[in-house]
Parts: structure tokens; C-alpha cells; sequence
């Protein structure tokens, strides 16, 4: 029985949880007038919330309206909660330069989005089946993908789930059909103008028609796994970036001598993380990220997104292109909050009560005996130098720079407690050595840094 296959699908991938508030995305199409009907049926039994939501997209008048009356009607027979609201989606294209079919998608997250938060919703249970992950398969292979895009739909992930996935479309229109459910048809899915109908109507017609009748239900099981595998090398580059990325936005040289996919797969991970990936990175901006490790040090990759990647000494180092650096120098409240760009500095004095100083790497303590002038918190200047050891010895900031390998476009970003062209604290590497926490110290200088531009090591 169809409700029964559905039921414990649910059930395998925990797509509900006993307390949920349950959406759907009701079209009143055959789709999801069927997931509609299974889970009022039981939503007793799993002991959640059903509510629904509809879309209209502004693009088939009357017929639109039609839908809208449908699923208000649905929705008041079986006395579920509904929502529906028109998005312009004409517009929406031309202002994003999308297509009407990318638009479409647009309008549908923003609203799902808008009445899952108003409604308190934990889970948004969409009606895609077994011949939509056939044709999603077709799509990204068409336009070049990876694994990912390869397998598709997943059952369940996270705030979406999909109980349908385990049914082709031929079963849910008989079930329809045998329950007596009525449902509404939108006449765009009959025209080829849009890419995922030539694909329905033309090339996986003629797959299952030409080459096998099951081509549905095998590329459903390649697909899972297919996500499988990628599930299980998403967690070899994790296993990656945890050995060879342990400085911020760093990425070791030992780390591209690693097994190909691993590396693809933790550079993927790495740019989400830090800088939102992007659909515009794609397979040959990656080929050439992993070459780069070959290149002279200090020569820059640009990605798209401002994203720049440079050869280091022992590495590659990621950084977004914000723009020429502006100076600034303001001076240093003791105590207080100093404030500079993006960035935070906490300070206050306190008695020198340390049996030992601890070591962090933006929280520091000097010797507050010591100072005596007008302290700023700033960007470097010529002549910059701070003392580094017991008996004295200077360095200028630009060799303690060349020392920690810093590129000389993080330079100017990093932030500098300073004492006229003494520095006193380079934020996220070293103290002055004249001014550390001695047993004699009295009063201790206690320096806070957040936010900003996180180079330390």
C-alpha cells in the first residue's frame, strides 16, 4: 500500500519527529495534493502539525486563481492552516537576470522561508518523487557537475524533507485515481519551453521507452548511492582540513599532496565555510586552486566572489579582495573599549596577582609599569620595530613580518598596539619582549581583540 511505503520512508530517514510543525508546499497538483493526503492521515499517528502553504507565481491568471481556490478549499475541508501569496516572478527574473524557471524557485524559498518563521515550522515537506530525481540526475549532468549533483534530491535535509522520493510518478497518480483525491493540473507543465519539460517529455520518455522501462527507478538507486560516496568523501576532506588546516585561512603544502578527490572535496568544505563557496566556482577554478601549490611564492589566484588565494612559503593563503587598505590610528582607552575597523579592543589594569601568565593568542598582558607615553592602536608606519628578547635586542616590524611569512598584502591590515614606533602588541603574534608580565610587575595591562581581520596564528 502506497500510505504504508510513504509511512515507513518517513520513518527510515527520521524525517518527522514526534512535537513538529510540519509545512507543505501545496500546488494542488497530482505531487502534492497526494503528500497532502498521507500526511493529514498521519499526522495523528507521528504526532505532528500539518500546515500548508501556496504559491502563485503571477504567470497563468485565471488558471492560477483556480489552483489558489483548490488548495484554500482543500485546506478548509480537512481544516489544516493555509497560506497563500502571488510573487511577481516576471519581475523577479528580469531584476536577477534569471530564468523564469530559477525565479520561480526564488519566489517559492522566500515564501516557504517567510511562513515556516511566522509559524514556528521544523520541517518543509516538499513533493518531489522518483522521476524528479531522474530528470535533476539528467539536468547537472547536462550542464556539469560532480557527485553531488549527480545524486540529486536527498530524502531528508535538514529543514526539507521529501516522502515522496520513494515513488515514481505513475504510483501517485494511481493512488489518486483509486482514492477518489481530486487534484488540479497547471497547463506549463505540457509546454517544452521550459528545460526540465524537454527533459520529462522528450529524453527520459525515451529512455524508458528505448533503452529500459525501470531507467526511473534505477537511476533512483544510483542516486542514493551516489550520495553515499559523496557523504563519505565530504568526511575524508573534513578528515583533511583538520590535519592541514589548523591556521585561520591557511591551507598547509602537505595537504595538495593528498589523494585528488580528498583535496576537492576539502577545498570545497574549506571555501563554504569561509566564503560562502558560490555556484560560480566551479570544477575548473578547483583544478586550478590544486595546481597552485606549484606556482612561485607570492603569486595570487583570483576566484570569483573577491575571493584571492596566494602562494606562501609553506602554503596557499585565502583572503577576500576588500579594496585598498585605509590607515588608522586611534588612541588606546585604559581602561575601556577601543574601537577601529570591524574590530574591538578591551582593556583594564589590574594587580599582577599571576603565578603564571597564560598564553592566548588575543588576549594579552603587559606590564602597565612601563608604559608612560600616549598608546595608539594603529595600521604599521615606517620605522616600526619592537623589542624581542630579555637583553634588549630590536627588530623592525617588516623583518618580524618576513620572519612569520606574512604576505605583504596582509601587511597593512594587521593591527598594531603601539607606543610612538614602538609596537608593544602585534594583534595575533607577538608581544614586546620589554613589556612582558615580570615577578616584580605590579599592575598588568589586560588587552581583549575582537572581531577584525583575523591573520594570528
Amino acid at each position: 500500500m502506497i500510505e504504508k511505503r510513504v509511512l515507513g520512508y518517513i520513518e527510515r530517514y527520521h524525517m518527522i519527529e514526534t512535537g513538529d510543525r510540519v509545512l507543505i508546499g501545496l500546488s494542488g497538483g497530482a505531487d502534492s495534493a497526494a503528500l497532502f493526503h498521507i500526511l493529514r492521515k498521519y499526522q495523528e499517528d507521528l504526532g505532528f502539525v500539518l500546515m500548508a502553504v501556496h504559491v502563485d507565481h503571477g504567470l497563468r491568471g485565471a488558471e492560477a486563481e483556480r489552483d489558489r481556490e483548490f488548495v484554500e478549499g482543500l485546506c478548509s475541508r480537512y481544516h489544516v492552516p493555509c497560506r497563500c501569496e502571488k510573487m511577481p516572478v516576471r519581475r523577479m527574473a528580469a531584476q536577477g537576470r534569471l530564468s523564469l524557471e530559477e525565479a520561480g524557485r526564488e519566489a517559492r524559498r522566500q515564501v516557504f522561508s517567510k511562513y515556516a518563521g511566522e509559524w514556528g515550522c521544523q520541517k518543509l515537506a516538499l513533493a518531489h518523487h522518483k522521476n524528479d530525481q531522474a530528470e535533476t540526475m539528467l539536468h547537472n549532468l547536462a550542464r556539469g557537475t560532480g557527485l553531488a549533483g549527480l545524486a540529486g534530491l536527498s530524502p531528508a535535509d535538514g529543514f526539507r524533507i521529501r516522502p515522496l522520493l520513494c515513488l515514481e510518478r505513475g504510483e501517485i497518480e494511481h493512488y489518486l485515481q483509486e482514492e477518489g483525491f481530486a487534484h488540479v493540473e497547471d497547463s506549463s507543465n505540457r509546454e517544452d519551453a521550459y528545460t526540465r519539460n524537454r527533459i520529462r517529455h522528450g529524453i527520459l520518455r525515451d529512455l524508458e521507452r528505448q533503452v529500459n522501462g525501470k531507467a526511473v527507478d534505477h537511476m533512483a538507486q544510483t542516486a542514493k548511492i551516489l550520495r553515499q560516496t559523496d557523504a563519505y568523501l565530504k568526511g575524508q576532506g573534513r578528515a583533511l582540513l583538520e590535519r592541514y588546516g589548523k591556521r585561520e585561512l591557511f591551507l598547509e603544502e602537505a595537504f595538495f599532496y593528498e589523494e585528488a578527490v580528498p583535496v576537492y572535496y576539502g577545498l570545497r568544505g574549506f571555501l563554504n565555510e569561509n566564503f560562502h563557496g558560490g555556484k560560480d566556482i566551479g570544477y575548473g577554478h578547483y583544478a586550478r586552486l590544486m595546481d597552485w601549490i606549484h606556482m612561485p611564492v607570492g603569486k595570487v589566484l583570483q576566484l570569483p566572489h573577491g575571493i584571492r588565494v596566494q602562494r606562501g612559503y609553506d602554503g596557499l593563503l585565502f583572503y577576500r579582495d576588500e579594496g585598498p587598505v585605509q590607515g588608522f590610528s586611534v588612541p588606546l582607552a585604559v581602561p575601556g573599549e577601543t574601537e577601529g575597523p570591524g574590530f574591538r579592543l578591551r582593556c583594564r589594569v589590574i594587580p599582577n596577582n599571576f603565578e603564571k601568565v597564560p598564553q592566548k593568542t588575543y588576549t594579552k598582558w603587559l606590564n602597565y609599569d612601563k608604559i608612560k607615553g600616549i598608546v595608539e592602536v594603529r595600521t604599521r608606519r615606517p620605522g616600526d620595530h619592537l623589542v624581542i628578547d630579555a637583553s634588549g635586542g630590536r627588530k623592525k616590524l617588516k623583518d618580524h613580518f618576513i620572519d612569520c611569512k606574512v604576505p605583504r598584502q596582509d601587511r597593512d591590515r594587521i593591527v598594531l598596539v603601539a607606543q610612538g614606533s614602538e609596537v608593544l602588541w602585534v594583534v595575533g603574534f607577538r608581544l614586546n619582549g620589554a613589556y612582558k608580565v615580570q615577578a616584580d610587575t605590579k599592575e598588568v595591562l589586560e588587552m581583549v581583540y575582537e572581531g577584525g581581520y583575523g591573520y594570528g596564528e
